[in-house]
């Protein structure tokens, strides 16, 4: 509770700064960029601080203390809001005098400066002088110009790495099309019975168009998602994920647990997308001679705007010096032969996952399953 008799520091502040100049020519210096005192009843008369022309590297002995000598430089749209404010601020107390306006630097360059003011009103209540302080923006302004430009630049770049993407996945498929069309001919000239020769190079020639027709599409889905994500809703993650295990083979639905999840923020085909990928490793990196077992439950750890959701496996799990190369593209700890795939799944996730503010996370140990830990924003009720 406020006391009702000022505090004795404050008091002792007063009295300073009524009988010490160098106080308030120390808070000044320190809390503002320039001070200004306008003389209301004689507008063209006022005071400017030097600091007020030194932030427009201007020499204040060349200076004169006449309102027209800042309005010179002052940018005339930005004169005529302060004008404007000003007019306001002078019939309504509670209006503030507060705007940033620009300034012409004595280089050509431009300050940008936030103008604020208080009127100070006689008995009647009227504006008889106003007192003002300035703070310099520039620095802040500028940065910002800058990182909005990058910021545009970088969306330009990823619209373009985007175009091409698909542009080179999409225009792969019409190759391979015809490939796959021209190996069933030469199929159909070999005979029913070709030679072992023939048989082996068909077996391959129709692998490699395979592989090509799989990486086109695995392209495709990752161009999708460069760029930020659009239609963002509240996405119910249990029914999610059911529906994703429901698309899945019958022999594998049964070796999968979705426990009780948070709903999520998020762009649904991109999650979807995400957690299928997830799902597939679990169930492709497995021993063969031990029984699947995939649970999708709510992690430990939840933010105030992050919710945590684990997928753990009884997998044959990863090495520490792989966990976090898996998430890199074209990035394979297998052999083909072994494990089918174009090392693109994990990458997709990550995509996703940064495409809404989240990260994922793997702990493994080779021989003893995996944990996917994946953290991202939660949505109310």
């Amino acid at each position: 509770m406020k006391d009702e008799a000022p505090h004795y520091l404050e008091q002792e502040l007063n009295e300073l700064l009524r009988t010490d100049s160098g106080v308030m020519e120390f808070l000044c210096l320190s809390v503002c960029d320039g001070l200004w005192y306008w003389d209301l009843e004689n507008p063209e008369h006022e005071w400017m601080s030097e600091s007020f022309w030194q932030l427009f590297g201007v020499d204040p002995a060349l200076k004169s203390h006449k309102a027209h000598e800042w309005q010179d430089i002052i940018d005339a749209g930005d004169l005529a809001l302060a004008l404007e404010n000003f007019k306001r601020h002078c019939a309504d107390p509670s209006q503030p005098y507060d705007q940033v306006v620009r300034y012409r630097h004595a280089d050509g360059s431009t300050i940008w400066v936030r103008c604020r003011g208080l009127a100070i009103r006689d008995k009647s209540g009227r504006p008889i002088r106003m007192l003002g302080a300035h703070t310099d923006l520039t620095r802040q302004i500028l940065a910002t110009e800058r990182m909005k430009a990058e910021a545009d630049a970088a969306r330009h770049a990823t619209r373009e790495l985007r175009a091409l993407t698909y542009a080179f996945s999409h225009d792969m498929k019409t190759p391979a099309n015809s490939l796959k069309l021209l190996l069933s001919e030469i199929e159909i000239e070999a005979g029913a019975d070709p030679s072992p020769d023939m048989r082996e190079l068909l077996r391959l020639s129709q692998g490699c168009v395979d592989n090509m027709a799989e990486l086109s599409d695995s392209l495709l889905e990752y161009s999708a998602l460069l760029g930020d994500p659009s239609g963002q809703q509240t996405v119910a993650t249990e029914a999610l994920l059911r529906d994703v295990v429901a698309g899945l083979a019958p022999e594998d639905r049964a070796d999968i647990t979705v426990g009780h999840l948070p709903k999520l923020m998020g762009e649904r085909d991109q999650l979807r997308l995400m957690f299928r990928h997830l799902i597939d490793n679990a169930l492709k990196f497995h021993d063969r001679r031990t029984p699947r077992q995939v649970s999708i439950v709510e992690g430990p750890s939840r933010s105030s705007d992050h919710v945590h959701i684990k997928i753990c496996d009884n997998g044959i799990g990863i090495a520490e010096a792989h966990r976090d190369r898996v998430f890199d593209m074209f990035y394979r700890l297998h052999t083909r032969s072994d494990y089918p795939g174009k090392g693109l799944g994990l990458a997709i996730c990550a995509r996703v996952a940064r495409n809404h503010s989240g990260k994922i996370i793997i702990e493994s140990d080779p021989g003893r399953g995996t944990e996917v830990s994946i953290w991202l924003r939660g949505a109310e009720g």
